[in-house]
């Protein structure tokens, strides 16, 4: 028999018909270079070098996508409550293209740097919320959003003391891609994520909640991204100028473990991080699973919202690859 901590973070099935593909596109294409020749070539050539072309992929990327471009202005605008052509967005889209670009690059560097004792140039801000909320003994929950540095911000708090349990797809859908790249890139791909963010578990393993909650009890840190609608439980929300669908089944889990929700905010790459913690905040009761979800999720979108406000290049949310 299933209890509620078995299913809370399952995703919803859907009755959607399979998505017909051809066998292969450019983002398979994408896949094939980056996992191979580009991966290897990051094994070997020097870290200067490395680093100075993926300045000027970075520099470039926000002139040659163009589509992706536009569907990022157009996402921006009601964000911001003005058009796709207002200065600031494409000042915006610019930074946004550079930083895909750069994490990119992380991703593939990430093995190589943390053979080293730390990385240059960190910094970690109200780390002492994050002590704070773990002084009880009953683990924290860090929730987030996407954020480009966060693969990387994982890897760094791990390495000083801070493991974290990471939770997500393993298996996204992906409309841009073929039936090559859906059936055997992908899965190469997050298996390369896999060792690159390390301890990390699937919202499709049955057992999901109940490591997250043996996590938690054992004063461990667990971090849930609540910008995708990745659970049973839904709540409907209007998020950065849409109505969006965003999970409340972390509420559920951080219920169970007795937990505080840590709001978790990533910033740059692997030469220059930023870690924010925010302040603990403790769940409220609610006479039903309804109004208990649309209490606690309030103030905590309005955390992140305002994050994303503050660094909208930072957030990879904006469109889908």
């Amino acid at each position: 028999m299933q209890t509620q901590a078995d299913t809370t973070l399952a995703p919803p099935h859907s009755a959607a018909p399979p998505l017909r593909r051809p066998l292969i596109r450019v983002k398979d294409l994408a896949w094939l270079i980056y996992l191979y020749p580009v991966r290897w070539l990051t094994l070997i050539l020097p870290l200067r070098l490395l680093y100075a072309v993926g300045d000027v992929a970075a520099v470039c990327a926000s002139g040659c996508l163009r589509r992706p471009r536009q569907a990022l202005l157009e996402r921006l605008a009601p964000a911001f409550d003005t058009t796709p052509a207002d200065p600031r967005l494409r000042a915006i889209a610019d930074q946004f293209f550079r930083n895909a670009i750069l994490r990119f690059l992380d991703d593939l560097l990430m093995e190589r740097l943390f053979r080293q004792p730390r990385l240059p140039k960190v910094e970690l801000v109200h780390l002492d919320n994050l002590t704070q909320a773990l002084s009880a003994g009953r683990g924290a929950l860090l929730v987030g959003n996407h954020w480009y540095a966060g693969r990387m911000a994982k890897r760094y708090l791990a390495t000083i003391g801070f493991p974290i349990l990471a939770i997500g797809n393993h298996a996204p859908e992906d409309r841009h891609a073929g039936w090559l790249g859906k059936r055997f890139l992908q899965k190469r791909y997050m298996a390369f994520l896999g060792r690159t963010v390390g301890d990390f578990i699937s919202t499709r393993d049955p057992d999901c909640s109940l490591k997250m909650l043996a996590r938690l009890r054992s004063g461990g840190l667990v971090r849930c991204l609540v910008d995708t609608p990745q659970s049973q439980a839904l709540v409907e929300s209007s998020f950065l100028g849409q109505k969006t669908v965003l999970p409340a089944g972390f509420l559920h889990v951080a219920q169970l473990a007795g937990c505080p929700l840590v709001p978790l905010h990533c910033l740059g790459h692997s030469r220059h991080l930023t870690v924010v913690f925010g302040k603990p905040l403790l769940l409220q009761s609610a006479p039903d699973q309804k109004s208990f979800a649309e209490r606690n999720l309030a103030e905590l979108h309005r955390i992140l919202e305002q994050q994303i406000k503050d660094h909208p290049a930072e957030w990879d949310g904006w469109i889908r690859w």
